[in-house]
């Protein structure tokens, strides 16, 4: 069984009035989705930003990546960043963990010369800590899947 870490960014589709409707409905679906079908993550927004680290089962992280959030009409310009295989996931305790944008992770863009918060900008080398930076944003232990996850 392959297990993967993908992160991919989104720009948001949602006018202001109807954002924290709109980020309250995608939350409660990914997590219903996800805790079916074994898939851990985080949700980060900010300036109109997405960027979603979805951990799981190759064929689960797929499906959902390419049959929901790519037809989510409150998603647009979506983009995978990151994709690899894993052993040790890092968002064991959340089927979908929400954060806005705060100062840490405001604080990794200027200090990587990224200006504010825009995941596109994020390249091979600065995805690997800022996906850390998201998982150290919640204090979880990694953890290795198991092939009947």
């Amino acid at each position: 069984m392959e297990f993967v870490r993908v992160l991919y960014a989104s720009k948001s589709t949602s006018t202001h009035p109807e954002l924290k409707n709109d980020l309250m409905q995608i939350i409660n679906s990914a997590v219903n989705f996800n805790s079916r079908n074994h898939i851990t993550g985080a949700l980060y927004y900010g300036h109109g930003y997405f960027v979603q680290c979805l951990e799981g089962r190759s064929t689960k992280v797929d499906d959902l990546f390419y049959n929901k959030i790519l037809k989510d009409p409150r998603h647009q310009n979506c983009e995978i960043l990151f994709y690899e295989k894993v052993d040790v996931g890092l968002f064991k305790n959340w089927t979908m963990k929400f954060a806005p944008i705060n100062k840490r992770l405001g604080e990794f863009f200027i200090e990587n010369h990224l200006d504010e918060f825009n995941p596109y900008l994020l390249s091979s080398e600065t995805i690997p800590p800022f996906i850390e930076l998201l998982a150290g944003e919640y204090e979880v232990e990694p953890y290795h899947f198991e092939a009947d996850e």
